[in-house]
C-alpha cells in the first residue's frame, strides 16, 4: 500500500487532487459551481507546474538524488517529459471549453508560473521558493472560482489567505523533514538556508495565525463555523507533524499527512 502511495506522490497526483478539492472548497465558499473543463484545466496546470519543477530539481542534482521524488524524476525523465507535453496539448484543447474569464485567469496563472521558473534560475532565489510556490499554488486553486464569481465579501477572501498560509507552512515543514537529503544533494531549501530553528518558528507562526483567523471569523460570522473548523484542523495536523517529527519520519508518513491535509475539505463537500 505504501508503495502505491509513494508512487502517487512521486507523480504529484496527490497534490493535483488536493488542488482540485480545495478549488471546489473555495468555489463553495464563493457560491459558484465549477464545470468539468474548469477542473480539468486546473488539474493539468498544477500537475505540469509540479512535474516541471521536480524535473528541474532532478536535473540540477549531481549524481543520484537521495530524495525519492527527485530520484523518480531522474529515472523516468524521458517518459515524464512526454507525459508533460501531452498534458500541455490536452490543456490547450481544453481551453476551447472554458469561459473567456476563466481563460484570462488561466493566462495570469501561466504568467505567474513562468515568473516562478525564471525566479528559480538564480541559485540565491531558491531560498524564497517555498513562498512563491505557495502563492502560485493558491492562485491556481482560486483561478476557477475567482473567474466565475461576480462579487465577494471580505469574509469570503480570508479562506483564500488561509489556504496560502497552509500551503506555505506545508512546504516549510517538508523542508525540515528533508533537510538531511537536501544537504546531501547540495540543494538549497528553506531549512538548509535559514536553519531548522528559524523555519520551525515560521511554521508555528503560520499555523497559529491560521487558527487565530479561524477563531476571529467564527466570532464575526458564525455561519463560517464548519469551514473554519476544517481549516483549523488542517493547521493542527501541521502542528502535530512539527511537534512529533520522530513519529512521522518513518516511511515518509510526514508527506502523506502534510499533503493529505488538502484532502480534508472533502468532509464538507460530500
Amino acid at each position: 500500500m505504501l508503495k502505491i502511495i509513494h508512487f502517487v506522490q512521486s507523480l504529484s497526483l496527490d497534490i493535483t487532487a488536493g488542488a482540485v478539492i480545495n478549488s471546489l472548497f473555495i468555489a463553495q465558499i464563493f457560491g459558484v459551481k465549477l464545470s468539468i473543463p474548469v477542473l480539468m484545466g486546473l488539474a493539468s496546470a498544477i500537475w505540469l507546474i509540479y512535474t516541471i519543477d521536480h524535473l528541474l530539481d532532478a536535473h540540477k542534482t549531481k549524481g543520484k538524488s537521495d530524495n525519492p521524488r527527485h530520484a523518480f524524476h531522474q529515472k523516468n525523465k524521458t517518459l515524464l517529459m512526454i507525459m508533460a507535453a501531452l498534458t500541455f496539448v490536452a490543456g490547450l484543447i481544453n481551453t476551447f471549453y472554458l469561459p473567456i474569464r476563466t481563460v484570462c485567469f488561466g493566462g495570469v496563472l501561466a504568467g505567474l508560473s513562468g515568473l516562478y521558473f525564471l525566479y528559480l534560475q538564480k541559485p540565491k532565489c531558491a531560498r524564497g521558493k517555498a513562498f512563491f510556490a505557495a502563492f502560485v499554488y493558491t492562485a491556481g486553486v482560486v483561478a476557477g472560482p475567482g473567474s466565475l464569481v461576480s462579487g465577494l465579501e471580505l469574509g469570503q477572501l480570508f479562506p483564500v489567505l488561509q489556504i496560502m498560509l497552509l500551503a506555505y507552512a506545508n512546504l516549510l515543514l517538508i523542508s525540515l523533514y528533508e533537510i538531511a537529503m537536501d544537504k546531501r544533494d547540495q540543494k538549497i531549501s528553506a531549512a538548509t538556508d535559514k536553519g531548522e530553528k528559524r523555519v520551525s518558528q515560521q511554521v508555528w507562526c503560520l499555523t497559529i495565525m491560521v487558527c487565530l483567523l479561524a477563531a476571529a471569523l467564527c466570532t464575526v460570522q458564525p455561519q463560517q463555523l464548519l469551514n473554519q473548523s476544517l481549516i483549523a484542523l488542517m493547521a493542527t495536523v501541521l502542528m502535530a507533524l512539527l511537534k512529533f517529527k520522530t513519529c512521522f519520519r518513518p516511511y515518509q508518513l510526514y508527506r502523506v499527512l502534510a499533503d493529505g491535509i488538502f484532502f480534508l475539505p472533502l468532509m464538507v463537500l460530500v
